[in-house]
């Protein structure tokens, strides 16, 4: 299983980087179910233990840059900022971008079970490739190839929707001097990709949202909530 040097070329143009040494990319795209093929044709790597190094990467860029643009935001907020740059939800979106899904090589039972459209597959090979490009190269190129593919998410932040629960249980605090309560309304989907459907209540008010995580559907809930109520900046701005 392999990928055709002209899928190589169209995605290293949607990164920015062309590999010098094209293994690194391979392995960075290589799901952990091509293990299975590993007696038969000799050991066949992929993308775990590149996701680490990624993971770790990522981390370091980001807070770098948001240090550095943030002067004026305390540790608190930082840290949220970061942790809203560099979620699973994130991840999936700027590897979309690159329509990253249509280049992991996987099995073919791992694809026909939703494996390509799996949001943890994604992030692993996002994380991955960002790994790949460091090992390639050096941190400096590195942290280029993040700060364009993070560039619009970098210039659109909002600290109401980075962190809607938070913001919804302040509001709900000070306004009725209660917390918001979450419910798991409804599971669907296979057990990998499943979709959930959660609503949040505060006071007489209520929404409905759904995520591929409870967490991801009680954000996307609490934001709608935020906004039928008319809520778009933090209490303690």
């Amino acid at each position: 299983m392999e990928i055709s040097s002209t899928k190589i070329k169209t995605l290293e143009q949607a990164i920015g980087y062309h590999f010098n040494n094209q293994d690194f990319l391979t392995e960075s795209l290589s799901h952990p179910s091509l293990k299975q093929h590993s007696a038969k044709s000799g050991s066949v790597k992929n993308y775990e233990r590149l996701e680490l190094l990624g993971d770790s990467i990522l981390s370091f860029v980001i807070t770098e840059i948001l240090f550095k643009n943030y002067s004026n935001h305390a540790e608190g907020k930082l840290a949220k900022i970061r942790s809203h740059l560099i979620c699973k939800e994130m991840l999936c979106n700027v590897a979309s971008k690159l329509d990253l899904a249509e280049y992991i090589i996987m099995t073919h039972g791992e694809e026909v079970s939703g494996g390509r459209t799996n949001p943890n597959n994604i992030e692993n090979a996002m994380e991955a490739l960002i790994a790949a490009v460091y090992l390639d190269s050096d941190i400096a190129t590195t942290k280029v190839i993040i700060n364009n593919l993070w560039s619009e998410f970098l210039s659109s932040i909002n600290l109401v929707h980075l962190d809607p629960k938070t913001t919804l249980q302040e509001f709900g605090q000070s306004k009725f001097g209660c917390k918001p309560k979450y419910e798991i309304v409804k599971r669907e989907g296979l057990a990998h990709s499943s979709i959930f459907t959660v609503m949040v209540q505060i006071h007489d008010y209520q929404e409905t949202a759904q995520g591929h995580s409870v967490k991801a559907a009680e954000k996307e809930a609490a934001q709608k909530l935020l906004n039928s109520l008319g809520i778009t900046q933090l209490l303690n701005n």
